[in-house]
């Protein structure tokens, strides 16, 4: 999943809904008058930046009428996956800063999307149209909402000035219209922040805004927005009409120390002719070669930390450190692609990924810190159906770990996934019964595809898929996962695949993981014991999320909780089963 901004997650699921399950709707009703006159209040020039590479520019402006309240208009360009996405907005909102109207217009080389919201007595009604197919979501509570788009800045400027009039509660509702979504929202603040642009420093004020379990850190500065931090997913914006120079925080340094009795080094290994690259972590004490273990990756571009671009997760950073202050080493490497690693993300086919796997693996026996005889495999998500494909052709590992895995192949999890959406979204049987009448279908082409995207045309798919419309046409052929892999993955018989693991198995699944089933574990462990394997151990823990983290809420298609630690039980039992079967 794309994941460039501050909440994308569930934007791309809410288009994939639409792309499969929507529904011809009439023409929207006329957009209301919004004023064209008023007092310039607000105005802001902003740069979105990741690592140093520009993910949003906007121009925004704000105006004041006495009577007919705020208005906020702004135009950008959104950088995402080599594309560029122009973006032009307009909301008003009342004196009391309460959301009544708005429009985005996002014109993308997939084609026009039309984002909007409108207060009524029923609600705030929020729609995404793409083509003549639309969802909408009713917020009835809109009492003490603020609005905020995903991928637009100027909509922090107007809940800052919300903030300062006391128009919100502290706690208070975000509503996302772009992912047809609502969060729990609050703010602290303001604080002091120290920043520099150029050679001179700063002092301005921070407010914390908690958006779910997103944290973004409003920086302002003479009484105006001219900073932004999501600190959850590592991007930074500023007011480059302010500071042309761009802003760095003062006071909080970015490095990431080592746990105590932990050693890090770099390793690079080649598979199919790239170099990848990855890190080796090692117990700093203890007799030596260490047991070990290779972690293979969820899906899309991870690096070896388990972060995505615009989602800093760090689970097999944090996994990797715990097993090294537990005497066990271990090797977590960039995906081709991401990272320091070389290639095309979005060209490598499942195959593919297993090929890096075995490299991996072999440079992992092949380190002087490594017993090569006591090396286990640590599966995540994707990983785990990997982890297998290994393990059932290498007796010589010592075990492996699945984590989030599943026993059905990915299009047979993609059915439980879009009737849980659905269902969530309130969708009765009839439409979920055309859902999975269109899913069969796009199934049955991918399965029967060859190549890759680039070998269609949104004709072609259309040919294909006849419900598909022109838009969402263009904008699969682009989609982040490449054809051989969907292929691949859809047409693995993971049973079989189990059925062939003689070696020890953990197996761990979260309760509230809404995105593969909880009961896979023990579907899992069915098809292991069933083929012989009497050493399976199974774990099925409450209030855990997909990403390793509690989540004591309902499950979310929303990423939750990334800011807090992996969750401590998963730590306990991974290592408690390694120390178990190796004897430490």
């Amino acid at each position: 999943m794309d994941t460039k901004l501050l909440i994308g997650f569930a934007v791309v699921l809410g288009l994939l809904l639409i792309l499969f399950t929507g529904t011809d709707v009439e023409s929207p009703e006329p957009e209301p008058e919004i004023p064209s006159t008023g007092e310039q209040i607000g105005a802001g020039h902003f740069v979105l930046e990741q690592g140093g590479a520009v993910l949003l520019e906007e121009t925004y402006e704000i105006l004041f009428h006495p009577v007919e309240g705020y208005m906020l208009v702004s135009q950008g360009r959104l950088y995402v996956a080599d594309q560029e996405i122009v973006l032009a907005q307009q909301a008003q909102f009342d004196r009391g800063f309460l959301p009544i109207f708005y429009h985005l217009a996002a014109e993308a080389p997939s084609g026009p999307q039309i984002i909007s919201a409108q207060m009524g007595v029923a609600g705030l009604t929020m729609e995404v149209r793409v083509g003549t197919s639309s969802q909408q979501v009713v917020l009835a509570d809109a009492s003490d909402v603020a609005l905020l788009d995903n991928n637009l800045i100027g909509h922090y400027a107007i809940l800052l000035m919300a903030i300062r009039a006391e128009a919100l509660d502290r706690e208070f509702t975000a509503a996302i219209p772009q992912a047809l979504l609502s969060l729990p929202a609050s703010v602290e603040g303001p604080s002091t922040i120290e920043f520099r642009s150029g050679e001179v420093e700063h002092e301005g004020k921070r407010f914390d805004v908690s958006l779910g379990d997103t944290l973004i850190t409003l920086i302002e500065y003479e009484g105006r927005l001219v900073g932004l931090i999501n600190r959850t997913q590592g991007t930074l914006g500023y007011d480059v009409n302010r500071f042309p120079d761009g802003i760095e925080i003062l006071g909080e340094g970015p490095e990431v120390r080592l746990p105590e009795g932990v050693l890090e080094q770099e390793v690079a290994f080649a598979s199919q002719g790239l170099t990848l690259f990855g890190t080796l972590a090692s117990p700093e004490t203890g007799e030596g070669p260490h047991p070990a273990a290779l972690f293979l990756h969820g899906s899309g571009p991870i690096d070896r930390d388990g972060n995505a671009p615009g989602l800093a997760m760090d689970a097999y950073r944090q996994l990797a450190h715990a097993l090294a202050e537990a005497g066990i080493a271990s090797l977590r490497f960039d995906k081709r692609g991401t990272g320091s690693s070389e290639g095309v993300a979005r060209q490598a086919s499942m195959s593919d990924l297993i090929d890096d796997a075995r490299a991996a693996l072999a440079a992992l026996r092949a380190q002087e810190e490594v017993d090569p005889s006591r090396v286990i495999l640590i599966g995540h998500s994707e990983g785990a159906y990997l982890g297998p494909v290994l393990a059932g052709e290498d007796d010589e590992l010592a075990g492996v770990a699945l984590l989030a895995g599943a026993a059905r192949p990915l299009d047979d999890i993609t059915w439980w996934q879009i009737e849980t959406m659905l269902r969530s979204a309130g969708a009765d049987d009839t439409r979920v019964a055309a859902a999975f009448e269109q899913q069969t279908e796009y199934f049955a082409f991918v399965e029967g595809s060859t190549g890759d995207w680039s070998d269609y045309t949104a004709a072609d798919l259309q040919a294909e898929l006849s419900w598909l419309p022109d838009a969402a046409a263009t904008q699969l052929l682009a989609t982040p996962l490449g054809l051989p892999w969907l292929r691949e993955h859809y047409l693995a018989d993971t049973e079989a695949v189990l059925r062939q693991v003689t070696v020890p198995v953990f197996v761990l699944n979260g309760r509230k993981d809404s995105q593969i089933p909880f009961f896979e574990a023990d579907a899992i462990a069915g098809i292991l014991e069933a083929a012989g394997n009497a050493n399976v151990t199974v774990h099925i823990v409450p209030d855990l999320n997909h990403f390793l983290r509690n989540h004591p809420e309902e499950p979310s298609l929303t990423y939750r909780h990334v800011e807090d630690p992996v969750d401590p039980r998963v730590v306990e039992l991974l290592v408690q089963w390694v120390n178990e079967l190796l004897g430490l």
